[in-house]
């Protein structure tokens, strides 16, 4: 029998279809595995004006909750290449469901950039139509099923730089009564020196949900230099990683892609309209906390400072605090950018500070005054984490 090309084109194509279906159903069998569904007590599709859906989510108060009805609802804000499960990854590690413990009523916000699109929704992902559409859409229909006049708003990353842009032009001040930054960027910056000659409309989509997903499995076996990137892996508590890749990460549209290439091709300036966005913060009233991690390559000390400096900079009422949280500031790790989110030891050293700014009266500490260093993070060192607090996460899928 004599081997033809044919046969070994036909043999070849037979083991790449194997393989096709090998790496498909492992990654089904991850991907379900890993999968942790939470339960809301609301969840909705909005249609934004501009008409693209949106998401907001009510998370449930535990038994034995009692609730604040003199204080409003807190919306909280993912970042970029995420959804709601931004800060609320697993009960145990989750800034929404500490909130909703101690009573308060919290929604959960997913961008347009935060769902799974279809071709033509990934067009109109753009910072702008967020910053024009979706804030003030999600903002107006919490205050309008809870009654209430204003709210608390928690942004993460670039729902931080979203309510920068929003405050003054889409949403009107007293819409929001307290605000809590949790890194994000005043003033973008790169390590990435090419990206500053690579004009915004040659950037393609980042697919990060297909590529986070088929590696979530083995993100945990061996630190490499992305994880450094993303988070400091040492302040990160086993498990915590699959469950983000698979749970929380989506991808990064095109459209949304330049706009952020766009900002750091020319001076890192955050502009809508052409306006500069950190120009329109000098008006602010709101009071504000702002928390920066000093390992954060994604969102460095300096940049969340920008922010800072330029609220309420024309009004020097304002009541505001910069927190970094690091070793040399009396935290238990230096944070990176993702364990401001899901960090081992944030139950202490950030949902608490968080709650306690966004109660009733605000403290002396949160009053003008040194915005840094040691004075600035009296807030983490009000006491140390317990054992409970600092022991790994029960019930983590493993590997």
């Amino acid at each position: 029998m004599v081997w033809t090309f044919g046969a070994t084109l036909l043999v070849a194509l037979a083991l790449a279809v194997l393989a096709a279906i090998g790496l498909w159903a492992h990654l089904l069998y991850w991907v379900k595995r890993l999968t942790l569904p939470l339960e809301y007590s609301v969840e909705e599709v909005l249609r934004t004006e501009d008409g693209a859906p949106i998401e907001i989510r009510r998370v449930p108060r535990p038994d034995g909750a009692e609730a604040q009805p003199d204080l409003p609802p807190i919306l909280l804000v993912h970042g970029l290449a995420a959804n709601h499960r931004n800060q609320d990854i697993h009960p145990d590690y989750s800034l929404a469901r500490h909130l909703a413990t101690l009573g308060r009523d919290v929604w959960l916000l997913t961008l347009r950039s935060g769902r799974l699109l279809t071709r033509a929704e990934r067009r109109s992902v753009r910072f702008s139509a967020m910053v024009r559409y979706d804030l003030p859409c999600a903002i107006e229909a919490i205050l309008e099923r809870t009654g209430a006049r204003s709210l608390d708003y928690v942004g993460f990353s670039m729902g931080g730089m979203l309510l920068y842009a929003a405050l003054g032009r889409s949403v009107a001040g007293d819409r929001v009564r307290r605000v809590v930054i949790v890194g994000s960027p005043g003033r973008l910056t790169t390590p990435v020196r090419l990206m500053r000659f690579l004009p915004g409309r040659l950037l393609p989509g980042v697919p990060l949900r297909l590529m986070a997903r088929s590696v979530a499995f083995a993100s945990e076996w061996l630190p490499t230099p992305i994880h450094h990137a993303v988070a400091n892996p040492r302040n990160v508590p086993p498990g915590v990683t699959r469950l983000a890749l698979v749970n929380c990460i989506e991808d990064i549209p095109a459209a949304l892609n330049a706009d952020f290439a766009a900002w750091m091709a020319s001076d890192g300036e955050i502009r809508v309209d052409g306006e500069r966005v950190l120009d329109g913060l000098a008006s602010v009233g709101a009071p504000a906390l702002f928390i920066a991690g000093s390992a954060d390559r994604i969102a460095p000390a300096s940049a969340v400072r920008a922010a800072f400096d330029a609220w309420g900079r024309d009004r020097p009422e304002t009541p505001k605090r910069f927190l970094v949280l690091g070793r040399d500031f009396g935290a238990r790790e230096d944070y990176g950018h993702g364990d401001l989110a899901v960090g081992a030891y944030t139950g202490v050293e950030l949902f608490e500070p968080i709650a306690r700014f966004l109660g009733p009266d605000l403290q002396a500490e949160d009053a003008p005054g040194p915005e840094t260093g040691a004075v600035a993070l009296e807030a983490i060192q009000t006491r140390q984490p317990t054992s409970d607090e600092t022991a790994p996460m029960p019930d983590l899928p493993a590997a």
